[in-house]
Formats: C-alpha cells, structure tokens, sequence
C-alpha cells in the first residue's frame, strides 16, 4: 500500500529497527559527532510522550509522501552544534543530505518515495508537530541516543539511560509546504505503433534497476545536492611569491586560454567544457561527460 498507513506502520518500525546503525551514521557525518543511536520503545503519539525538551528549540528531519509527512525531533540539548540556526552553504548541504538518508532509511519501498526532504530550525518542536496535525492514529518512534564508547557495546546499555531521546512522528496531515516552481508536465508519449522498435523495447538493465513495484530505488537520490566546482587553472608557487601578493599582482599561468575547463563533481573531475557568457553571468558549456585524466608513464631507462 503506498503512502503513510495504520497497515505499514510495524514495517516502519522493523525498517528503523534494521538500519539504525545507517541512521547513525548519517547524524554523526552531519553533526561531526560520535552518537550511538538504538531503537526505543514506540507506539501511539500524543503531546504528552514530548517532555519539556521538544517545547524549545531544535531541528526538525521532515520527509513528505504525498499530502502526509513524517517528522524527526533533534532537540538543541543534544547538544546541536551553534551554526544549526544559520547553517552555511556546506552545512546547509550537510542538513539536506540527512533528512534525504533518514527518509530512505525509515520509509520502505513499498510505501513509496519522499518527494521532499529537509531539516530546518524551529523554536518550538512541540508546536510545530501541533501546526502539522498529526492524524488521529499517528504513530511514534523513538530513537535512543547514546554517547559512543569504545569500551560499552550495544548490549551493555540495556541499563543505561539515553543521553537524548529523537522522537519521528507520522503522519503529519498538514505539512509545512515548500514553495518550489510547479514541474512542467511531461510531453504526451508517442502511440505505441509509431515509436521505432528499439524504443518500446526495455532496455536490458531496466528490470533490475526497477523495484517490484515498478519505481527506480535510485530515484531517491534525486534531490541530494552535489558540489559542482568549475575550475579555470593550477600552479605551484613559491612561499616568497605568495607572500608578496598584494591587490594589482598579477598572476600567470602555463594554461593555454583555448583549453577546456574542467568541472569537478564532489572534488573528482566529471566534465570538460568551455567558458561562455550567460547575459551577465559566467556558463560552461559541456563538451566531453566522464571524463578521466590521462598520465603519460614514465619508463626510466637504463
């Protein structure tokens, strides 16, 4: 059944439970900590399972499926770390890409996939769960959050008490809405009698990339932004040379102005292309996708 259900919820309960350590591991990348998370205990949400921790300020991990929403809780007595308000272009980068792991991680595949994900501040959790409405049957996960220790596993802290407690609520009837310019609606397909043969055809690897119930599993991965560098030219200089740049130094460098350029994809060299100008703004226009560089070998003779 698609979407956030009473009959999918023990399958979101199982899933969690299978990749908390992938939850972990997502909090910690983004957070620069060291967290070991476990799955509490869960059931049925009311305001009074939030403590007085969740009437503050915090961050909130939302995914939206359709209309309905699922929502995690990070209070700031985490500790969060002090840029979570304001959060620059690497950090806010760093946000979206655990709000999109979390949803692939708690929603299974056959309930469908986000078609939004983000992690924003708020300054009341508590009342931004109100505001979202939850539905008369939501449902609440809790995930345990224990500080990691080398000499402590996973089974030694049946005992312990949790450092903090991230509540995931679902489903959330009335979602805070993003506004995003409306999609364009996708070109009428050709009638099947007049597309060429090779195109009805499926190609070889579609049925494997495709899940059972007809959806690419790496359509999840969309969304998640990458850091795309355009880089115009290298050198090494002296430290004397560096020291002495002041404004009107004008560096020189061996590349040729006819060269391609290369753009880097998360730091690793994806596409060549050439500069151009865009109105007033500077564009790259692609040549060569995949490209790889080529060292020439050196053979020492003797």
């Amino acid at each position: 059944m698609s979407g956030f259900s009473q009959e999918n919820v023990e399958a979101i309960f199982a899933q969690a439970g299978e990749s908390m350590a992938a939850i972990s591991d997502s909090l910690n990348q983004c957070f620069d900590t060291s967290y070991r998370l476990e799955m509490g205990e869960s059931g049925i949400w009311s305001p009074e399972e939030l403590d007085d921790a969740f009437r503050g300020p915090g961050l909130v991990v939302l995914f939206r499926l359709g209309d309905e929403a699922m929502a995690g809780l990070i209070p700031e007595g985490l500790p969060l770390p002090d840029w979570y308000t304001e959060p620059g272009e690497s950090q806010s980068s760093r946000l979206q890409t655990l709000s999109m792991e979390w949803s692939m991680n708690l929603i299974p595949l056959d309930a469908g996939e986000a078609e939004e994900f983000k992690t924003y501040a708020t300054e009341s959790l508590l009342n931004e769960v109100m505001q979202g409405e939850p539905a008369d049957w939501a449902a609440l996960l809790r995930i345990n959050v224990f500080p990691a220790d080398a000499e402590t596993d996973a089974e030694e802290s049946d005992g312990q008490s949790p450092s903090a407690v991230i509540p995931v609520i679902w489903p959330l009837t009335k979602p805070p809405v993003t506004e995003t310019a409306e999609a364009e609606p996708d070109p009428a397909p050709e009638p099947a009698a007049t597309q060429p043969a090779q195109q009805q055809a499926a190609p070889a690897g579609a049925a494997l990339a495709a899940s059972p119930g007809g959806k690419n599993p790496l359509n999840r991965i969309n969304k998640l932004p990458v850091q795309a560098i355009v880089k115009l030219a290298s050198k090494k200089i002296e430290m004397n040379q560096l020291l002495s740049i002041c404004p009107g130094s004008l560096i020189t460098f061996d590349k040729p102005c006819e060269d391609p350029l290369e753009m880097y994809i998360n730091n690793q060299v994806y596409c060549l292309g050439e500069a151009v100008k865009i109105g007033e703004n500077f564009g790259l226009k692609i040549d060569k996708v995949g490209f790889h560089k080529e060292y020439k070998t050196k053979i020492i003779e003797f």
